[in-house]
């Protein structure tokens, strides 16, 4: 590989690492995504810092949790620095970007050398001149619930388009066109971001026949579980849980076709791998595969994310980087989306932000040691409205004990190598008293380190 390597790096919406076909969780195939873990690192316990669009791309793109960089929640104004992409951009690459940004439809030209706009936002009139129905802008009536907005329900319908006339099929051509009329006089920073599997659950065929209703198993978190706290029976997402249907043969469906959804995106991964074979890039190109964040589908009685259960706050994170370490690892090193961006920058040479929080996983992608199990992993989340009906919280993961703080005097912890499926809060165990407060000690140090704005609040608990 040479000095200066390319960079590819795809991102999908509201995608659960169990739909990596090659981690055998779920009947879902994803061949190309299995590809690049076959030939790179892929990561078992990659989290968010955020469990939402919004502040969960932002810190990946700044290297910054989302108190740090104000973007805490979709009704953020547009991002004011782009520490990952101007690091490439000044260091001279041609950056390039595809697909959903939502940090600001308006000001993606500032951190890009190809001011083409949020290629999502085009597609509605690429789709209106050719007499197409985007499911995906909810034009189509069928979405339309009592409940608003419409990307919140967990429907399953089918999109009477070709597969190649998709929104992500678009996002995917948009992004190969970059990659045949680049600089080529300089190595290039291309993103491709799509919107699947975000919900609406509304694709074509063959996905949405894919797979087969019948072959989906109920989770063992499916529903209300042991000890959860009052802001679940009270939250907007159970009452979007419930009246989907509170038994598990209502969300069969959507479960399939969420599966399908994603071979959809596996196939445009396809189609932009075979662009780089097809360009001899490969073996000059590190090529990374991320989501924002999960999905909860009826986990916990639970539509959606926003919350710290593991469907909703992990994420698929493969690191394909040509010449430089191992192939077809799973590593289980505790990490981060604010990992991306130092990590990059060390695998290209270029100078670290002196803001970035997060490390640099280069020694793990070369077969070297990740950060370390007992590495405190954090995250946050403020609710969108007073409509949801939560609280904000915030999180620690130590090794393998996770803690999750209400704002208030409200608790969980799970141990997650015992009960990985977080089915009994432990909080209130008598027994697990000891671990409650030394995981809110150090929740309330990382907090104050961070200079989390609710530090002293939850010191006060």
């Amino acid at each position: 590989m040479p000095d200066r390597p390319n960079v590819l790096l795809v991102m999908s919406d509201q995608q659960r690492p169990d739909t990596l076909g090659f981690r055998g969780e779920t009947p879902c195939k994803t061949p190309h995504m299995d590809r690049l873990a076959r030939e790179g690192v892929s990561f078992d316990r990659a989290m968010t810092p955020c469990p939402l669009c919004l502040p969960s791309r932002a810190a990946l793109f700044t290297g910054l949790y989302p108190h740090e960089n104000d973007m805490l929640d979709n009704t953020t104004s547009a991002l004011s620095e782009c520490q990952l992409l101007d690091t490439f951009r000044t260091g001279g690459y041609q950056v390039n970007y595809a697909g959903k940004w939502h940090l600001g439809r308006d000001n993606i030209g500032e951190f890009t050398d190809r001011d083409d706009g949020d290629s999502t936002a085009l597609y509605s009139d690429w789709c209106a001149d050719r007499g197409l129905v985007d499911g995906w802008t909810f034009n189509d009536p069928r979405v339309r619930t009592h409940r608003e907005p419409s990307m919140s329900t967990p429907i399953a319908l089918p999109l009477d388009m070709p597969p190649e006339a998709t929104n992500d099929a678009y996002i995917a051509d948009f992004a190969i066109e970059h990659l045949r009329t680049r600089d080529r006089s300089r190595p290039f920073f291309q993103v491709c971001s799509f919107n699947g599997p975000h919900p609406p659950f509304m694709i074509p065929e063959p996905y949405f026949s894919m797979y087969d209703s019948a072959d989906v198993g109920e989770p063992p978190n499916f529903g209300p579980q042991v000890g959860e706290p009052e802001v679940n029976r009270t939250s907007y997402y159970r009452q979007l849980f419930l009246d989907h249907g509170a038994e598990f043969d209502a969300w069969r469906k959507s479960y399939a076709v969420y599966w399908g959804f994603t071979s959809l995106i596996d196939d445009q991964l396809g189609r932009l791998l075979a662009e780089l074979d097809a360009q001899e890039l490969l073996d000059d190109t590190i090529v990374v595969y991320l989501s924002d964040h999960g999905e909860n589908l009826g986990a916990h009685g639970l539509w959606h994310k926003m919350v710290a259960y593991e469907e909703s706050i992990r994420v698929p994170l493969i690191f394909r980087v040509p010449g430089v370490g191992s192939t077809a690892v799973r590593s289980d090193a505790p990490v981060s989306l604010i990992d991306v961006a130092p990590t990059f920058a060390a695998l290209c040479g270029l100078p670290m932000h002196p803001g970035w929080r997060g490390a640099n996983l280069t020694p793990a992608l070369a077969g070297g040691d990740g950060p370390p199990r007992d590495r405190p992993m954090f995250a946050l989340h403020r609710p969108l409205g007073d409509w949801m009906h939560t609280q904000p919280w915030r999180m620690i993961e130590i090794d393998g004990l996770k803690y999750v703080w209400h704002d208030g005097d409200i608790a969980e912890l799970f141990d997650l190598g015992a009960d990985p499926h977080e089915t009994s809060n432990l909080a209130a165990m008598p027994d697990r008293a000891d671990d409650r407060r030394r995981l809110h000690n150090a929740l309330v140090g990382m907090m104050k380190d961070l200079d989390d704005p609710l530090a002293e609040r939850a010191a006060s608990i």
